[in-house]
């Protein structure tokens, strides 16, 4: 029983050092924009998403600060960490308080 419990913590473990090791291979910049800020996630130093507006809403618009524009930024790492498509959703800026 002990060693079942010891393997299943070595093992997870080792998931875990694997998927925080995919994560820090990315980065979040915060830019500022004329009115507001965006973001963008880098890898490599190559720059794989520019959003310097609020993604999902059918405007234009920066965000009003750099906390939201970061929040949003995160939700995208978590969904592209998931191997999951990373688009963004009203519901989601909703539930996060971001301000369109």
């Amino acid at each position: 029983m002990i060693k079942r419990f010891r393997k299943f913590l070595f093992v997870s473990g080792i998931i875990m050092v694997g998927c925080q090791k995919k994560n820090s291979d990315f980065e979040i910049k915060i830019t500022k924009q004329d009115a507001g800020y965006g973001y963008q996630i880098i890898k490599k130093k190559r720059i794989l998403i520019n959003q310097p507006y609020i993604p999902a809403i059918n405007k234009q618009l920066p965000f009003k600060n750099s906390m939201e524009a970061h929040k949003t930024a995160n939700l995208v790492m978590s969904k592209i960490g998931k191997l999951s498509l990373p688009r963004v959703s009203v519901q989601e800026l909703d539930s996060m308080n971001i301000t369109y």
